[in-house]
């Protein structure tokens, strides 16, 4: 006799019955009281700094509350007129529904909801993400382009922003794959790749999740226009321009980085005196040569040392290199596991994949998949990742340098002070001030709010009404990252 209760099929419901549930969904928002806690912010903010900030806060409140209204009665229509409902449905529901209807009619309804640019529910997103991930073929699933993606704040964690209207099936957070937790790593790509660019936004989330992390960075470029990539977020840093210098030379300047000077002390013991590093050594290439031959090994070495023996030590290295072959440095990266490699690729040159398939550190290189994924890049570029031997498509990450490699021009925080303006004002509509603020600080170059103020600003009239404003804004929001940088006490 069968003495259980347990009936996975127990709970049936009509088409109308769970079109009832997802309009009850689309009603139990909480629109109301962003609108009334906006205002409130609003307000303080106008005592604290002036009636400009206050309105424009109150300003953007309203028009993001009439935005989420706006969508809601999409949905609602949604229901009424076609009777989608699995991009509305959330937790119990939704995994309920699936059971019911099955995959191919939610897969159905997700497509169209996708096609009409309906907001996804916070299920709705991970189904589209476990789907994708138990599916080797990224043919087996259609992947979607909800407008939700576009929007970070209604996303949930696991959710990568920076790649928000491209294929989720494709796109890696390679950010959080080096960063989170932090493995030793080697990341190549032909100059203007995106290394750099990727390292920075790696440093900066170490940095917000990890504050206690230092990290001692190696350049052997000194190329001005991208201290920004370090700048407030790298503990020590050491430079010379190696471009034309003799093999001699860069080496003996790599001698005085790990030994130190009468000036300046040396990683080394630098090292010795921290509980969680990281050393991070720029264009190993160029280091490669030279130690070859210098037939030099200490860089090598200490690679591998690192590598090998710094995890009990929280010590770790990330070496950046313009390809996979660094025999030079004495490395063999086939013959060890505690080095997960990272290739960056662009639409400019993927000629050099004809070179790297020699690599044995790399998955095979499939000419035709890799040309996919650079279209599914916002950036175009794919990216591979060693620690689960996969190519995706690149991200599109912040450029904190003052030039965009694509096209050798200046970024944003190097046009003149007309031309600054005049992207604010182009841009302020989709962004709301407090986020405009915190965007300014993360790419500031100023190590002092103060600075940031009186030299970014010109607001030296009301440097210490801003001051105290600013601190509140971060303080806030937790921002680990800013808080660390302009050292704020909490």
């Amino acid at each position: 006799m069968n003495m259980t209760r347990f009936d996975i099929n127990k709970i049936q419901r009509t088409p109308e019955q769970w079109s009832a549930r997802a309009f009850k969904s689309t009603t139990e928002n909480n629109n109301q009281w962003n609108i009334a806690f906006g205002l409130v912010v609003a307000a303080i903010a106008a005592s604290a700094t002036s009636p400009l900030t206050g309105a424009l806060i109150a300003g953007w409140t309203l028009y993001s509350s009439f935005k989420k209204a706006k969508e809601i009665q999409r949905n609602q229509a949604a229901i009424r007129e076609y009777g989608c409902i699995a991009h509305i449905l959330d937790g119990d529901d939704f995994r309920g529904y699936i059971q019911q209807v099955g995959q191919d009619s939610v897969n159905k309804e997700l497509q169209f909801a996708s096609s009409q640019e309906y907001e996804f529910s916070n299920a709705a997103i991970d189904y589209i993400e476990d789907t994708s991930q138990i599916n080797e073929s990224p043919q087996a699933f259609i992947p979607f382009a909800s407008p939700l993606l576009a929007s970070s704040d209604s996303l949930p964690a696991n959710i990568n922003t920076s790649s928000s209207i491209h294929n989720p099936t494709h796109v890696i957070d390679i950010v959080r794959e080096i960063a989170s937790p932090i493995r030793n790593c080697i990341i190549f790509g032909i100059g203007g790749s995106g290394k750099g660019m990727l390292v920075a936004n790696a440093l900066r989330r170490i940095k917000a999740e990890k504050p206690n992390r230092k990290i001692f960075y190696i350049d052997p470029k000194n190329e001005p226009s991208e201290y920004g990539y370090t700048e407030g977020v790298v503990d020590v840093v050491r430079r010379k321009k190696c471009k034309n210098e003799s093999p001699e030379n860069i080496c003996k300047w790599m001698d005085e980085v790990l030994d130190g000077t009468k000036e300046e002390i040396g990683y080394i013991e630098w090292a010795n005196n921290q509980e969680e590093s990281l050393l991070v050594i720029d264009e190993g290439s160029t280091l490669g040569d030279a130690a070859k031959k210098c037939r030099n090994e200490r860089i090598g070495t200490l690679i591998l040392h690192i590598s090998s023996l710094g995890g009990s030590s929280k010590e770790n290295v990330w070496l950046l290199a313009q390809s996979p072959y660094v025999g030079p440095l004495g490395l063999n990266l086939s013959a060890t596991s505690q080095i997960t490699a990272v290739a960056i690729i662009s639409d400019k040159n993927t000629n050099v994949l004809k070179q790297w398939k020699k690599s044995p550190i790399l998955e095979m290189i499939d000419l035709e998949r890799i040309n996919t994924l650079i279209k599914a890049s916002p950036c175009n570029r794919a990216v591979f990742f060693g620690g689960n031997s996969t190519w995706g498509a690149m991200p599109e990450l912040p450029n904190y340098s003052d030039i965009n490699r694509d096209n050798d021009k200046p970024t944003g925080d190097s046009l003149s002070t007309q031309e600054r303006q005049q992207l604010r004002t182009a841009t302020a509509i989709q962004r709301s001030p407090s986020q405009q603020m915190i965007d300014k600080l993360e790419r500031t170059r100023h190590s002092t709010l103060e600075d940031f103020i009186v030299k970014e600003l010109g607001q030296n009239d009301r440097a210490d009404e801003l001051k105290t404003a600013i601190l509140t804004l971060i303080r806030q929001t937790d921002h680990q990252g800013l808080i660390y940088k302009f050292k704020i006490d909490v």
